[in-house]
């Protein structure tokens, strides 16, 4: 089938819960159509599947690797966050660092390098490394706060909850209260048509 058809299938399928189905159209993207930009999303979803659905974490491992490699500017940063976790769970703790760097630590942040460097974060705070666990930190509320910038600009003001949230969290964790306050009364202010029932229940849990 031609690339349009299996998109068209793909997303009539979104929320069918079929996890099969939409697994077998993936896979044919990936064979048929390998160098086009979706099928990394489609190798990253598939990977995304074998780790959760059938607890593969080689097959997984190995999905997220060859989605990391093509580059993409959004799912290969992605995969790339996947596959840290990955080796971090199979106790490859300095290549799984090493991995989530590559997509934390940017010029650009964006919401996979703010994510990244959440996991890189948990990691130094289960190994007991506390003054990584502050430089990390730092770190991620220097994005944050350079993304809340941006989301202002723009004018997205869900995109401007959900990283004033992450921004007040990790100012939470930082100690700076009156800085994590200042973040999570923005957020609240934006309302739950905005942030969404789901956050804005966790904005006013955290205020």
């Amino acid at each position: 089938m031609d690339l349009d058809g299996l998109l068209e299938e793909l997303a009539g399928l979104s929320d069918s819960g079929d996890f099969d189905r939409l697994r077998g159209i993936r896979e044919q993207i990936i064979e048929h159509h390998e160098d086009s930009e979706h099928a990394v999303e489609a190798i990253y979803r598939v990977g995304l599947d074998s780790l959760f659905r059938e607890r593969d974490f080689p097959a997984a491992l190995e999905l997220f690797e060859r989605a990391a490699k093509r580059k993409h500017p959004y799912w290969s940063a992605a995969a790339r966050t996947s596959m840290g976790i990955c080796l971090y769970h199979q106790g490859r703790k300095q290549k799984a660092i090493l991995e989530l760097r590559k997509v934390g630590f940017v010029d650009s942040p964006s919401e996979h390098s703010v994510a990244s460097l959440a996991f890189i974060e948990t990691i130094f705070l289960n190994e007991g490394e506390a003054e990584d666990v502050v430089r990390t930190r730092r770190e991620r509320i220097k994005q944050l706060e350079k993304l809340i910038k941006a989301a202002r600009e723009d004018g997205d003001k869900e995109a401007l909850g959900h990283h004033l949230y992450a921004c007040g969290l990790a100012n939470l964790d930082a100690n700076e209260s009156s800085v994590a306050q200042l973040a999570l009364d923005e957020a609240k202010e934006l309302g739950p048509d905005v942030l969404g029932a789901e956050l804005y229940r966790a904005v006013c849990a955290a205020c």
